[in-house]
């Protein structure tokens, strides 16, 4: 396991892209942020939304239909001034997490993500 925590959603923004918003997630201890690219026919969160997410080399348990669910690749890894942030493409879809710990990742790794609505 890569990350896992429980999470609130922050703020949803609509992107340039037709049908494309950007999801803010902050975990409940303040340890990790999350911005991802999401679609709106995949599935959007509202603010205020409690998720749990979860970052691993193992596909998670996951309940069909309901959780957000993509295998991405590591595309870059760097310091934002004590941070560690690691972005993820998930098919084109941006997903970055922010970390106050280290991340265990290397460059390209396959990783899988999941969000779930608590």
């Amino acid at each position: 396991m890569i990350a896992q925590f429980r999470g609130r959603v922050e703020s949803v923004e609509r992107e340039l892209i037709p049908r494309m918003f950007l999801a803010r997630i902050k975990s409940l201890d303040g340890v990790y942020e999350v911005e991802m690219d999401i679609h709106r026919d995949l599935v959007v969160y509202e603010p205020g939304t409690e998720v749990e997410v979860t970052v691993s080399r193992e596909l998670p348990a996951y309940k069909d239909g309901e959780d957000l669910v993509g295998r991405g690749t590591v595309v870059s890894m760097k310091d934002e001034g004590g941070r560690k942030a690691v972005l993820i493409s998930l098919g084109g879809l941006l997903f970055i997490l922010r970390s106050s710990k280290e991340l265990d990742v290397k460059p390209t790794e396959k990783l899988y993500v999941k969000v779930s609505k608590l």
